[in-house]
């Protein structure tokens, strides 16, 4: 990388100091928690790469090394470094991601292309630059997908759940799937089904749903039980201060349903689950979990879900 003069060059490297010094510590305090939502952490992700991209051109690795000598040592210097932050990370309460490690090689890798531009290349250096570029792209459509997907449950609002969605599991916890079980009984063409076991705690959590529910008054839900004998089921709603403040059992909505054979349609008061909390009022702009399930069942069954609306 070339500079007009010693204090351009001295500017610039002050200023990719001061930028990655600042990011290092954001490896280990601050960033996403369980309790946010994924478009946050996904773009909080990339700045794995923009943090390898900046130590990259700080360092400079070009100036001692060159040709397959300088992408081997960067690529195994950031392999080391990536996994102590991880092992780091698992230590204090993170969990260990190996994507992160993708995306600091392509940091790293991203700087390299920099740093080596202006000079003439082979046919193979132009080669690993367009793949360095198609990771790249690829890990921001990643996030794009995020935010299409996190934009479309928005959107499909008073509806909390697309049962027409293929991977369940991108919404709900648990022993989940899409089926097309019992889903004419309301004129729909999919259910959800849900497998309980005989665990003290089985169901399902819906956890990325849309968290604004003020401009509403009721939730409806339809259960099919297809079983002969009816099942109790715990509907819980908390949001996200609940969460953050110890789970407590008083400090969220609880109410069972008992679920008769066949077709069962419930209606729940959001007024009733605002007030649920004993010592505050419920945030309805925030909510951030619905969960159904029950507790010590003799056997297994299944339960199917076939709506989830508000109104």
């Amino acid at each position: 990388m070339g500079y007009k003069n010693d204090s351009t060059h001295w500017g610039s490297r002050i200023t990719l100091a001061g930028l990655t010094l600042a990011l290092f510590p954001l490896f280990f305090i601050g960033g996403p928690d369980w309790a946010n939502g994924l478009f946050y952490e996904a773009v909080w992700n990339l700045g794995h790469i923009l943090f390898f991209f900046l130590i990259t051109l700080l360092l400079q690795p070009q100036r001692k090394l060159g040709g397959w000598r300088l992408v081997a040592v960067t690529t195994v210097v950031v392999l080391v470094s990536g996994g102590l932050i991880e092992l780091i990370q698992s230590r204090i309460g993170r969990q260990i991601d190996w994507h992160d490690m993708l995306r600091n090689l392509v940091g790293a890798w991203l700087a390299l292309t920099c740093l080596s531009w202006p000079q003439k290349k082979s046919l193979a250096v132009w080669l690993a630059r367009i793949g360095v570029a198609v990771l790249l792209l690829w890990e921001l459509w990643l996030v794009a997908a995020v935010g299409h997907q996190q934009w479309q449950i928005t959107r499909q609002v008073p509806q909390l759940y697309n049962f027409a969605a293929t991977n369940a599991q991108i919404f709900w916890d648990g022993n989940v799937q899409r089926s097309t079980r019992f889903a004419d009984s309301v004129g729909n063409q999919f259910s959800l089904e849900v497998n309980i076991t005989t665990e003290k705690y089985s169901g399902a959590s819906l956890n990325n749903l849309a968290s604004d529910w003020s401009n509403y008054q009721n939730l409806a839900l339809t259960l099919f039980n297809p079983e002969q004998t009816p099942l109790t089921i715990v509907l819980r709603i908390n949001d996200r201060t609940h969460e953050r403040s110890g789970n407590a059992y008083e400090d969220r909505f609880n109410t069972r349903l008992i679920v008769a054979p066949g077709v069962n349609r419930f209606t729940v008061s959001l007024a009733d689950v605002q007030q649920a909390p004993t010592t505050r009022l419920m945030d309805m702009t925030d909510i951030h979990r619905l969960i159904i399930f029950a507790s010590n069942q003799a056997t297994a069954t299944t339960v199917y879900l076939l709506e989830l609306n508000l109104y």
